[in-house]
């Protein structure tokens, strides 16, 4: 593509060791002009690796370019580097303070493995269920399905860390589990358990 446009590589500031030919390296808060009227709002949000980078539209309605930071109802592993805390800790304080509005284009199409791993942790989630069952029907991977974080949070487990459901069912795994466990504590927990599921 950079052969045939003469487009620019952009990727995180630190990522130059394991990127080749990056022409400019993205740090929090770097704005990315794309023509005359788009600009994207850089993220630096480590976990999936320690060097992503998530880019969001700076439109009416957000639009979030998230790689593989968070799956449509899923959240990205950490096996290239990266730390399930840290990923914790990107959810958490950026990803969950973004408008319910913002569209989520994700890096994959796993939204069907990802809600049946939603189901297998929060089995009473209805509107998991509902939009499962609306994907086995109509989905086509070929046009993956726009989400929105306010849909997220009904149907991602990674947003649902204070659920009884997710929480109990989490217990099932990990029996050592405190009595109240942090977001935190779930959220890595989820993680692990994502990791062979």
């Amino acid at each position: 593509m950079i052969a045939a446009t003469g487009a620019k590589l952009l990727a995180h500031a630190n990522a130059g060791s394991r990127i080749d030919g990056v022409d400019r390296g993205l740090s929090a808060g770097d704005v990315v002009k794309v023509g005359k009227r788009v600009e994207l709002l850089a993220l630096d949000t480590p976990g999936h690796t320690m060097s992503h980078v998530c880019v969001l539209s700076k439109t009416e309605t957000p639009a979030l370019i998230c790689g593989d930071t968070l799956f449509n109802a899923g959240a990205g592993n950490c096996h290239n580097g990266g730390h399930p805390a840290e990923l914790y800790n990107t959810f958490a304080e950026q990803l969950d303070k973004l408008p319910d509005s913002t569209l989520v284009y994700p890096g994959h199409d796993y939204i069907a493995n990802n809600l049946g791993f939603t189901l297998d942790r929060e089995p009473d989630n209805a509107r998991a269920a509902r939009l499962l069952e609306e994907i086995k029907r109509d989905h086509d991977p070929e046009r993956p399905l726009v989400t929105s974080l306010g849909l997220e949070k009904q149907v991602n487990t990674f947003f649902r860390l204070t659920s009884r459901s997710v929480i109990e069912r989490l217990r099932e795994a990990f029996p050592d589990l405190p009595d109240k466990p942090s977001p935190k504590e779930v959220f890595v927990k989820l993680r692990e358990l994502r990791n062979s599921w």
